[in-house]
């Protein structure tokens, strides 16, 4: 089965190469750990192979993404016009009641709005690379619905693109909507978890791979040193 990198290379190394088509994996941690950051060098990885590349963006500006995303291309040597080639789907315009870029959701607060845009992109080009960030900011948008009708969504829409060979990230906050966090982690393929801890007056960053299915991996926790651009572990 093929498996795709992430673009952290010394991690890749620990998880059999990478993460295997199709899969979803969780990114959990509290707010500042640095799980954006991951999930744009697994983008940027995306793009500088050729690969169709999906980023759902809920908490941060398209601008700010674009941006983000041309500085890690270009610090690994690639041109970040690569950055044109990005489907981004804009859901966070809408909070500054602005109108959403051409493939933006303009009501995103109906997840099956959501769904169905990214099922437009995603089959019309297949075995790319998916980015929701964050599914957190998913129920935090998603007024009057229940725990069990956005985790019914989520399972068909993670269902729909592992079908149409999208590997996929999504960003989970740790510390807010406790209760429905467990549902939609229970449906992955993987779980990145990342923590910090402060020691002698600054922060020292962790990631462990909690599951990832049919793939051998370490258990314990990985220093890493974050950069603008980067993430190094410490290994």
């Amino acid at each position: 089965m093929e498996r795709v990198p992430l673009g952290i290379e010394k991690l890749d190394k620990l998880i059999e190469g990478g993460i295997l088509r199709g899969f979803s994996v969780a990114l959990l941690g509290v707010p500042g750990t640095y799980k954006s950051l991951f999930s744009r060098i697994f983008a940027s990885e995306g793009l500088m192979r050729g690969e169709p590349v999906i980023y759902v963006t809920y908490d941060r500006s398209p601008e700010m993404v674009r941006e983000a995303l041309r500085g890690i291309i270009a610090a690994r040597g690639g041109s970040p016009d690569l950055v044109e080639k990005l489907h981004l789907v804009d859901c966070w315009s809408w909070r500054i009641r602005r109108a959403a870029e051409e493939e933006g959701v303009s009501n995103p607060v109906d997840f099956q709005n959501v769904y169905r845009r990214l099922k437009e992109i995603s089959s019309s080009e297949k075995n790319g690379r998916l980015v929701l960030d964050s599914l957190t900011g998913v129920i935090s948008v998603s007024h009057g619905e229940t725990q069990r009708e956005i985790s019914e969504v989520f399972k068909v829409l993670k269902a729909m693109l592992k079908q149409n060979g999208y590997t996929q990230l999504y960003i989970l906050y740790s510390n807010v909507y406790k209760k429905m966090i467990g549902p939609l982690l229970y449906c992955m393929d993987g779980i990145f978890r990342f923590r910090r801890k402060l020691e002698d007056n600054r922060y020292r960053y962790y990631i462990s791979v909690d599951r990832l299915f049919l793939t051998e991996h370490p258990s314990e926790l990985i220093e890493f040193v974050p950069s603008k651009n980067d993430i190094k572990l410490l290994i």
